[in-house]
């Protein structure tokens, strides 16, 4: 086992500088919540409706006319009047519930928004990781194969093996170098798409510590499926239609305007001063909002159905989620714990074997595969894990332990 620890040092102590871990996902998830610019208009739009809530609870403005009706000298009269709108039915007490409502629901899109980029986040951290380790185990194997074919260089010039050893050696140590470009070509794209939710370049990320190994958690999933924010949201389309539903039921009530002022009138030295008190009432004959009544009761429940329609569709994928999650943190523990300790045994006793004379490189070759076949299925399914959870962390927020943070 000795042996084939050399391949994994070498090839860290030969790794680029960025291979010595300076970004964690604690990191990548601060500066997402700092600089991100969708959690930024989120954050705006929020402040935004707050501001039109605070306009929704004031009063109307009265106004002031004045007339003049011909010349003072002849007789004429000037009139100025203050006509105060009064609102009746409760409009204003409805006009605040409906602002509070849109409030309430733009800070839970806000919320809903942050637990989305959130886990966005965490899944492409989890993923540039992965990346990052797929290098590492292209590394290894490359470095594997040429110690592999170094061997066989050594017993072809001992006239041991044929030299068609040797060739196969160094087709397969080219096809280990090319999987390792392939492996640095998907650790940039998924580094620039983690850059991308961090809300700038992917230069400074540096390299990405673990996230922390897959564990089971003890999920009370049905209250999480309760909270979940498209839920909350739902329920609160919900309120927000019933406050439009009393809203236009208020707005059948007419408004009147209390109407004061003063009345001068005929010459000036015998001119008379008169007040003046009205009231304007408009008459709801034909108007009296029952298309708007009617409107905003079919909102109201179409927001109950889709509240329904959300609850389902949040249960089913919730539950779907946490399903692969778990199947994937089985599929890890055997692999780690069965596959991967066989698969390393038997390539490091091929490569002794063959470097002994005891086998041929076919065996070697077949033993380095299913080491390198073994490897990349745990990588898989740590990323299976890693989606899963990530999916579950969208619909329900955050359910699994921080252990990384």
């Amino acid at each position: 086992m000795k042996r084939f620890c050399i391949p994994l040092l070498a090839s860290a102590c030969l790794a680029p500088a960025w291979a010595q871990p300076s970004f964690t996902l604690a990191d990548a998830l601060e500066r997402a919540r700092r600089d991100n610019p969708e959690l930024k208009a989120l954050a705006l739009e929020a402040g935004a409706v707050d501001a039109a809530a605070s306009q929704a609870a004031l009063l109307p403005n009265p106004a002031l006319e004045y007339v003049r009706e011909g010349r003072a000298k002849e007789g004429g009269s000037a009139t100025v009047q203050l006509s105060i709108p009064l609102e009746l039915g409760g409009k204003r007490a409805a006009r605040m519930s409906v602002a509070r409502s849109g409030s309430r629901a733009a800070a839970l899109d806000l919320a809903a928004g942050r637990a989305r980029i959130e886990a966005d986040v965490v899944a492409a951290y989890e993923a540039a990781y992965l990346a990052q380790e797929q290098v590492a185990l292209a590394a290894q194997v490359s470095e594997s194969g040429r110690r592999s074919s170094e061997a066989a260089a050594r017993r072809v010039l001992a006239g041991k093996v044929s030299p068609v050893e040797e060739a196969r050696a160094r087709v397969a140590e080219a096809n280990w170098r090319m999987e390792g470009v392939n492996a640095h070509k998907e650790l940039e794209e998924a580094r620039i798409r983690l850059a991308s939710l961090l809300g700038g370049e992917p230069g400074p990320i540096g390299a990405l510590a673990a996230p922390g190994a897959p564990e089971a958690s003890a999920l009370r999933l049905e209250a999480l499926i309760d909270a979940a924010p498209a839920i909350e949201r739902a329920v609160a389309e919900v309120d927000a239609g019933q406050a439009s539903v009393q809203l236009e039921r208020a707005q059948r009530m007419p408004d009147v305007a209390l109407i004061v002022g003063s009345k001068r009138e005929g010459p000036e030295r015998e001119r008379v001063r008169q007040n003046i008190v009205g009231l304007s009432v408009p008459l709801p004959l034909f108007n009296r909002n029952q298309g708007a009544i009617l409107a905003a009761e079919r909102r109201a429940e179409k927001a109950r159905a889709e509240l329904e329609a959300t609850r389902l569709r949040v249960r089913a994928e919730a539950l779907q989620a946490h399903a692969r999650m778990q199947a994937a943190l089985q599929q890890e523990r055997l692999v780690r714990e069965d596959v991967l300790p066989g698969a390393r045994y038997a390539a490091t006793a091929a490569l002794q074997g063959f470097e002994a004379g005891k086998f041929n490189f076919l065996e070697v070759l077949d033993a380095q595969r299913t080491l390198v076949q073994a490897q990349a299925q745990h990588l898989r399914v740590l990323s299976d894990f890693y989606r899963a959870k990530a999916d579950l962390s969208r619909l329900v927020g955050n359910p699994v332990p921080k252990e990384s943070q």
